[in-house]
């Protein structure tokens, strides 16, 4: 209570910094997440029945408070969060002050009760004792005065009624009879609770006014930018998202903390106090955290943001890692990475109805679940890898540390997955979902494998400084080739798979999830289709450039020697064989074929390089 007070008071005192306020905003509205955590921690199914079939009014009636108090705590702007905060620790400072005086009233004899402190820590010289009188009085006090900052009350005799409370120790210093307390507290709680309804009364109009005013603001927005881009504006400037995490953080942390409490208080039979971590079982105690937590949809979302995070982090480190900082300069992706990690996740939560599980089932669940965010994260991180390792592999010239940490992470994606897929084996049975999973990894090293070969390939073409490796091309195509195949196979293996369950399933009368339906048809469009159609087109490209290429004719010597000053224009080497074109010009014949893969004009002049006219044109001399 100390540090929201403080934070108020900065806001108070017009103390603006973006990210002051920014952090201000996130705290204060997580306990929105809280009761709104606490509300529907129930399932889905039964979250209505609170509000709308409950039996008991004040239950209903408090259901439906604690959802109002949550979506105002999450979605006002901030400086009416503030009045708000304003209002509640008013509201509990004058409950606070109205236990005070109860309990002073009832006390036997308060003015017998001294309350004993010693300065410097020796009762001997230095003794102090406080009545309970003034203990209270002063109590009264700066609690009034707390609440008339807070309220930013203007006229003194509001000020003066806020410390009403005082009257009955007043009246107990001015020895009045014992029973005329209670009467005077009665009096002070009375005077009290007509003040807050006149309060209450006064500002019933400027409440509606502002309720109306948001309302027109809130139409303006949807009207004007449309609902989905208000929506996500509404999500953007209340900072949801940091709310979410730092509520999944305090939750895990509060999880952790309890399991591990609880097992030092209850140690196994004729074992020592020691804690599961201590025996080494952290990743036991993790699991069971992250499962235990994941109990309504709030905070399963607050994972699912989690999760996202954990992505965003791991994939710019590994930016970072391979590339030096300067890329967090120069990549504008590096704010949505991550994203399809919690995309996924939040997906296979609703496929398997996680939160709905019992524990022990659901503790497996979230452990496959996991395995499958792990698979796709390290796929993330070969998409970032592989063009970097391309790159370098064409410039021998750069540093070898950077060669060295780019294959370090290859050998960490070659190796990883392998063993993801051999745990997964070992705990699970191979189903639809499993063999996605080991489909996804399997391919990501053999895929990282043949990244390292071309590599390779590219490397020792490098170090050719004389010529370069007219074989290259087709080396290059023909493993990417085997691994485009292998990808084509195992895709078509997952969709058949996925089939097979689909007909058991039916023919054991049980329907297929619309979610499994929607994944296989996914599948099988993008990892299936779109890929034959790919590989099939750059089989009939390559056909065709080596059919144009073997239509031209070779450079004699002589023409070779003619330009011997010359290079290739493509690949800026020189060149000891060449084609010739039929506008004149040479090339070497593997740089015109990757050439002709794009298009099918001259790279120096732009004339048709395979056109009927030139077909039956003879080749004109050499420029």
């Amino acid at each position: 209570m100390c540090i929201i007070v403080a934070m108020l008071g900065l806001l108070r005192l017009n103390i603006h910094d973006e990210q002051i306020e920014k952090t201000i905003s996130v705290i204060l509205r997580l306990p929105g997440l809280f009761l709104l955590d606490y509300w529907c921690h129930s399932s889905s199914t039964e979250i209505w029945t609170k509000v709308l079939d409950s039996t008991d009014p004040i239950s209903a009636a408090v259901s439906a408070f604690i959802l109002i108090q949550s979506l105002l705590l999450l979605l006002l702007p901030l400086e009416d969060l503030v009045t708000l905060y304003m209002h509640y620790l008013s509201a509990a400072l004058i409950a606070g002050s109205q236990l005070i005086s109860h309990h002073y009233v009832q006390a036997d004899d308060p003015s017998m009760d001294f309350f004993s402190f010693s300065i410097f820590g020796d009762v001997r010289t230095t003794s102090v004792q406080i009545s309970p009188h003034f203990i209270t009085i002063a109590t009264q006090i700066i609690m009034a005065t707390v609440i008339s900052f807070l309220l930013d009350l203007d006229r003194n005799i509001k000020k003066v009624i806020l410390a009403v409370y005082t009257v009955p120790v007043a009246a107990r210093l001015a020895h009045f009879p014992i029973h005329y307390l209670e009467t005077l507290h009665n009096f002070s709680s009375a005077l009290t609770l007509i003040s807050v309804a006149y309060y209450t009364l006064t500002s019933l109009p400027r409440f509606l006014l502002y309720i109306h005013k948001r309302y027109k603001s809130a139409a303006h927005v949807v009207v004007h930018q449309g609902p989905v881009n208000a929506a996500f504006g509404a999500w953007e400037w209340s900072f949801l998202m940091p709310q979410f995490l730092l509520f999944w953080c305090v939750l895990i942390s509060a999880q952790l903390y309890q399991y591990n409490l609880w097992h030092r208080k209850n140690p196994p039979p004729g074992r020592l106090v020691v804690s599961p971590i201590e025996r080494g079982e952290w990743h036991i105690i993790v699991l069971y955290a992250l499962a235990e937590v994941c109990a309504s949809p709030i905070s399963l979302i607050g994972c699912c943001i989690a999760v996202s995070y954990a992505s965003w982090m791991t994939l710019n480190v590994t930016k970072v890692f391979i590339q030096g900082t300067r890329v967090l300069l120069i990549d504008r992706n590096l704010d949505r990475a991550g994203v399809p990690e919690g995309v996924t996740m939040a997906l296979l939560a609703l496929q398997t109805g996680l939160i709905d599980l019992p524990m022990p089932q659901r503790m497996a669940t979230m452990c496959m679940i996991l395995f499958i965010i792990a698979g796709s994260l390290m796929q993330s991180m070969h998409e970032i890898v592989e063009p970097v390792l391309l790159s370098l592999s064409a410039s021998p010239s750069r540093s070898i540390l950077r060669h060295v940490r780019v294959l370090a992470v290859c050998l960490f994606l070659l190796v990883c997955p392998l063993y993801v897929t051999v745990s997964l084996c070992e705990l699970f049975g191979v189903d639809f979902w499993i063999l996605v999973v080991i489909s996804t990894c399997t391919l990501t090293s053999v895929q990282v494998l043949g990244a390292l070969i071309v590599y390779g390939l590219f490397m020792y073409d490098v170090l050719q400084k004389d010529s370069g490796w007219e074989a290259l091309d087709d080396i290059v195509y023909i493993t990417r080739a085997i691994i485009h195949v292998t990808e084509f196979l195992v895709a078509v293996l997952v969709v058949g798979s996925g089939i097979r369950d689909s007909v058991l399933l039916s023919a054991e009368g049980h329907t297929w999830s619309w979610l499994n339906g929607s994944i296989l048809a996914v599948h099988c469009y993008y990892n299936v289709f779109l890929r034959l159609q790919s590989g099939w087109q750059s089989f009939l490209l390559r056909r065709e450039a080596a059919r144009k290429i073997l239509a031209l004719p070779s450079a004699n010597l002589d023409q070779l020697e003619s330009h011997s000053n010359d290079v290739c224009a493509i690949c800026y080497i020189q060149m000891k064989t060449a084609c010739v074109t039929p506008c004149g010009h040479l090339f070497h014949a593997s740089c015109l074929k990757k050439w002709l893969y794009v298009q099918d004009r001259c790279p120096l002049c732009s004339s048709r390089i395979a056109s009927e006219e030139n077909k039956e044109k003879k080749v004109p001399d050499i420029h």
